[in-house]
């Protein structure tokens, strides 16, 4: 069996794992959905029996003490067979206990009326706690072996959304079930023992499913100490030892403090909704307020996991904290039995889902791995520690006659004290969920080659800059979090300064560049990961800039690996400077579709600007020939690549009209074809007309360029030769002739503020123009191969005499080779 590590870096897990962590959360659910159909079944004996026996008056809340007390009597041993004895064949085990268990309580239901039946029935209900107990740490400790940590957090999810569902729908199930047979029969006693004895078919099919599991390692070296089974407080110790379990533990108690203490108080409710005891309607009832509960659970929990699915979301924590308190009051001020109080309970359940499931992954991840068992063991004793406290004080709420409207009120105070502690505590996290949830909300963002970067240890990102949102959408799409670089001028703005400083951005100065490095470095060397943008500006052509070589030093400063990002989707948003302009145009879509693109790690020496400018043009043509848009280029090929590569730079206005100098069947006619199709508000002639020339774009070859009027707004001459561009002055790009693919152009240079003029250029003199987006680009002894033309093909274009500069021209590779060399 793979160990969790190596699990951590494969794309996917073995199929073997897959079947047995299904198979876990099968068993789960059915072993939850059981041992609460059979606390259901009592409770409602004891709801209809109320007047019979004392025992019944208050069955929730002894039901609640003798499921905990295992927990507390049980707990360090269970967790040391968990961590000695293979998982599996603990699970087993306990399947074979629960059997037995449903033998005896349908004997002690048979008994009926028998003086102590009932009180039989709870000695019998104590054992399946028991197994339970022993059961839990084992369930937990699997998940680990078989998904490893990467994926613990979405597997946990998965957990407890089925442990919910399990205890939820035994509930539900349990109540109604019995409710229908005592309206019926009229016999409380036989009304419970029938389901009992079908429920006790599960069991076997629990059992079955537990043999199916894979087998996990034993682990010999954790040995028997004297004395361990009186050692209740042994996992606890574990439990406080780390500062970051202890508050999960923590955190994870006060979930099942108030998740028992609602349970209790539904009951209440239900007694206040139903107070007549001579039908079934209050145990259908409380069926129905614990399915409406379990819907809110389960859907948080789902919410969570989904969201944990690739990181552990701390952010969620304190949200749920306040949903909890939110939904708590709003089920406490709704009118008794209206929809507004069931809608209250949901929310309140969904907000619970979403507090409970991150805690937990969090608390297993941070584990040793020799003590996970044990650490769950010790956070099952916290629960029931909890789930005590649940019983003081709601029976002491009852005491009181408080009425469920007041309890629901009375535990939302508490509840606010929690969220607040964690929200001081986890500040940054909250920021960093509430900030990516936004932008979640506009970006549909798909990371790809995420396990290229590195588990552990420094780690420096290099990406394109193309948005004010770029930082943003690289921390959502990156499992570790990310710390970015920005200059001190914007970072000590006052008004973002808090904000930046709760992110863990690093502040760097122009004017220090020493200080920059060191600062990085730094950062790199405490095993963080930072993300840098080597342009040190955002493109306003939607082409790749120079590269600054400050990141070669502070990669080998600090020894750090350097992966290289590539950002495509977002030039086009409103946060870019697509248009001529940043944030004053209309978005042209809600969950704008952006994918993040990572490299392959770079070691501090090899990373060197030109490396990783040509590795971050491979990833941009990976990212360009994934699009789904290929499948609109019909017939031509070679057109519809150049139009859409075209369509990605900045040149065109909105309104412009498209005006071809060449034959119908040239390829710069069908190139100018295709982008009226790709560009919103544009249109195709091929002569002047009546056009204002203001809004004409001219595109020909220098023999065709003659026929210009000279006040066009832009001409383009799209050769297929190194010749000297002399005359209009037109706009030089380069076609290759044997596959009509448009490798290159010029664009007029784009507005910059005052202070950073000349700073992106989109011509130059005697070049061929910038490599166009999409390409990737290797330099060979007489010049450059460009490949990645077209899908799923392996066609290049060779150009001799060529180079790529740092500023993303194709320039001469000596002096005059334009003027010498054609094809």
């Amino acid at each position: 069996m793979s160990e969790p590590a190596d699990l951590d870096q494969s794309p996917s897990l073995p199929r073997r794992n897959w079947v047995s962590i299904v198979l876990v959360l099968v068993v789960q659910a059915l072993n939850m959905f059981s041992d609460n159909f059979v606390k259901m079944l009592l409770i409602a004996l004891s709801i209809v029996m109320v007047r019979d026996s004392w025992v019944g008056r208050h069955m929730e809340l002894w039901l609640g003490a003798i499921f905990s007390l295992p927990y507390m009597l049980m707990a360090p041993l269970a967790g040391y067979w968990s961590d000695r004895f293979s998982k599996r064949r603990v699970i087993i085990w306990m399947q074979v206990v629960q059997i037995l268990c449903f033998v005896w309580l349908a004997l002690a239901l048979w008994m009926r009326r028998v003086p102590g039946s009932l009180e039989l029935s709870l000695a019998g209900f104590f054992v399946l706690a028991v197994q339970a107990a022993v059961l839990s740490p084992a369930k937990m400790g699997v998940m680990k072996e078989l998904a490893g940590s990467r994926r613990l957090g979405f597997v946990s999810g998965w957990l407890q959304v089925t442990m919910l569902a399990g205890i939820l729908g035994g509930m539900w199930a349990g109540g109604m079930w019995y409710g229908a047979e005592y309206e019926k029969t009229g016999d409380a006693w036989m009304s419970a023992l029938w389901p009992l004895i079908i429920i006790s078919i599960f069991g076997v099919g629990e059992l079955i499913a537990a043999l199916c599991i894979q087998n996990t390692p034993s682990h010999p070296e954790v040995r028997w100490r004297k004395g361990m089974a009186l050692e209740h407080f042994e996992s606890l110790k574990i439990v406080f030892r780390r500062r970051s379990v202890r508050l999960a533990a923590l955190g994870v108690t006060y979930f099942w403090f108030i998740s028992n203490a609602l349970s209790f108080i539904l009951v209440t409710l239900t007694k206040e909704l139903h107070p007549d005891t001579g039908g079934g309607a209050g145990p259908m009832e409380l069926a129905k307020v614990a399915g409406i509960l379990g819907i809110g659970v389960i859907s948080g929990s789902f919410l969570a996991s989904h969201v944990s699915k690739n990181r552990i979301e701390l952010g969620m924590i304190p949200v749920g904290g306040f949903g909890l308190v939110v939904g708590l009051l709003w089920s406490g001020l709704a009118p008794l039995g209206s929809s507004w109080m069931y809608a209250g309970i949901i929310f309140t359940g969904a907000a619970g889902g979403c507090f409970m499931v991150p805690l937990y992954a969090f608390a297993q991840d941070k584990a040793e791995k020799q003590e996970k068992a044990r650490v769950h063991a010790g956070m099952n004793l916290m629960d029931c520690l909890g789930t005590l406290v649940a019983v003081g004080i709601v029976a002491l709420m009852k005491y009181l006659e408080f009425s469920a409207s007041t309890q629901f009120m009375l535990l939302a105070i508490p509840t606010f004290g929690a969220a607040i502690y964690t929200m001081r505590l986890l500040p940054q996290d909250l920021v960093r969920f509430l900030t990516l949830a936004a932008v979640r909300v506009i970006y549909k963002i798909r990371p790809l080659h995420e396990e290229r970067i590195p588990r552990e240890g420094g780690v420096l990102l290099l990406s394109n800059h193309v948005s004010y949102v770029d930082a943003l959408v690289l921390a959502a799409a990156c499992r570790r979090p990310v710390r970015f670089v920005m200059w001190d001028v914007l970072y000590n703005v006052w008004w973002m300064n808090g904000f930046l400083r709760l992110v863990g951005t690093v502040p760097i100065s122009p004017t220090r560049a020493k200080d920059a490095i060191r600062s990085v470095a730094t950062a790199l060397k405490d095993g963080e990961i930072v993300c840098l943008f080597p342009e040190g500006q955002i493109t306003r052509h939607g082409m790749l800039n120079t590269l600054h070589k400050g990141f070669e030093l502070m990669a080998r400063q600090s020894a750090a690996q350097v992966v290289p990002v590539h950002l495509d989707g977002l030039y086009g948003s409103i946060f870019s400077f697509q248009g001529g302009r940043f944030f004053t145009k209309l978005p042209r879509r809600l969950r704008y579709p952006v994918s993040v693109r990572f490299g392959a790690p770079l070691s501090a020496h090899d990373a060197s600007a030109d490396v990783v400018r040509d590795a971050i043009l491979h990833l941009g043509s990976e990212a360009l020939l994934a699009r789904r848009t290929w499948s609109d280029a019909h017939d031509d090929l070679p057109a519809f690549a150049n139009a859409l590569r075209l369509s990605e730079i900045e040149w065109h206005r909105p309104g412009d009209v498209f005006l071809s100098l060449e034959p119908a069947e040239s390829i710069v006619t069908r190139t100018v074809k295709a982008l009226t199709q790709l560009i919103p508000g544009s249109k195709f002639i091929d002569h002047a007309g009546d056009a204002p020339a203001t809004h004409i774009v001219a595109f020909g070859t220098r023999h065709s360029l003659s026929k210009l009027t000279g006040h066009e707004r832009l001409a383009f001459c799209l050769d297929s030769d190194l010749a000297p561009l002399v005359e209009n002055n037109a706009l030089r790009g380069y076609i290759d002739p044997v596959t009509g693919i448009l490798v290159s152009t010029e664009v007029p240079d784009p507005l910059l503020p005052a202070n950073e003029q000349g700073g992106q250029h989109g011509r130059m003199a005697g070049s061929l123009g910038r490599l166009l987006p999409g390409f990737s680009l290797e330099s060979t002894a007489t010049g450059v191969r460009i490949s990645g033309l077209f899908p799923e093909s392996d066609s290049v274009v060779e150009i001799a005499g060529v180079k790529h500069d740092e500023q993303g021209f194709l320039v001469p590779a000596l002096t005059n080779a334009l003027d010498t060399m054609s094809f």
